[in-house]
């Protein structure tokens, strides 16, 4: 593992925030699976912020400007047009599952996606989350890329598609390292990132519970469910409307929209809160109405 990339991608931006690596394909790939991972993945990570700049009251900044100039700029890379949700529960303890067997189908048919048209982005689908039985709680994002291809390999997930998306759900206790040593609920409340598998790119969030501690109040004032769901919907718009920002090393191509100033399209956002559907949500940037909104 380098981090050399790291280092090219923040010379280019401070505020593009990518961990990226080389992927060690011992550990990128399962050693039962043939599928095989290209040498560089990436993540694009949502920081744990500090407390006072989040809203407690649901739908309380969903008309409020951040105190930054932003605009988004599409770079051309691929956009989920119509996303399909594919949830994946890292283990049967993960919790809120029912939650957001109802969450995911929502928020992709929400006035929070109609507002997505003005990018090009369409309404999507989600399908109830697969229970795994992984034991692991002691996870690097390698062994991440590797569960989801034994999942795809063995038929328990759909293989990537052009709008396939993975969240992938962690029960109490799990901790995560992203590629550049980052750690859940000390330097991040999630991620989404880009692997490619047998040529295709796999898209996929990495949700940990933000009950945990540094998570919880780092991540949300709000209760553990509502701040979950806004982390979520955070890595799943951004996710939809940035999906290959993982493999990134420039700023242009492969990324979709993003501001080259301030990140994606919930980090102008970071951590603002509205409602959608009747859903908490974290409201995201809109060019049209040069606003953070959740509608």
């Amino acid at each position: 593992m380098t981090n050399s990339r790291l280092f090219q991608l923040l010379a280019l931006s401070a505020s593009l925030m990518i961990s990226g690596c080389v992927a060690d394909s011992a550990t990128g790939a399962d050693s039962t699976d043939t599928d095989t991972d290209v040498a560089t993945s990436g993540v694009k990570m949502m920081p744990i912020q500090n407390s006072t700049r989040l809203e407690t009251a649901p739908g309380a900044a969903a008309e409020l400007a951040p105190a930054i100039t932003a605009h988004l700029t599409n770079f051309g890379g691929p956009l989920l047009t119509h996303v399909s949700v594919h949830p994946v529960w890292w283990r049967s303890t993960t919790r809120f599952q029912a939650a957001f067997n109802t969450f995911y189908p929502s928020i992709t048919n929400s006035p929070l996606y109609a507002m997505l048209a003005q990018y090009g982005i369409g309404t999507g689908t989600a399908v109830n989350g697969f229970t795994d039985n992984d034991t692991a709680t002691r996870i690097s994002d390698a062994s991440i890329h590797t569960e989801l291809n034994r999942l795809f390999a063995n038929g328990s997930l759909p293989a990537p598609g052009p709008n396939n998306y993975y969240p992938v759900h962690f029960p109490q206790g799990a901790r995560i390292t992203a590629p550049d040593g980052s750690r859940s609920c000390v330097q991040f409340c999630a991620y989404h990132g880009t692997y490619v598998r047998n040529g295709v790119n796999v898209y996929y969030g990495v949700i940990p519970d933000v009950g945990d501690s540094g998570c919880n109040g780092g991540c949300g004032t709000n209760t553990v469910q509502n701040n979950e769901q806004s982390v979520a919907s955070h890595e799943l718009v951004e996710a939809t409307t940035d999906p290959a920002v993982g493999l990134a090393t420039v700023i242009g191509p492969p990324l979709g929209w993003y501001d080259s100033a301030n990140g994606e399209i919930g980090d102008i956002c970071n951590g603002l809160q509205g409602t959608t559907n009747g859903l908490v949500v974290q409201t995201e940037w809109s060019n049209a109405a040069n606003a953070c909104v959740d509608h």
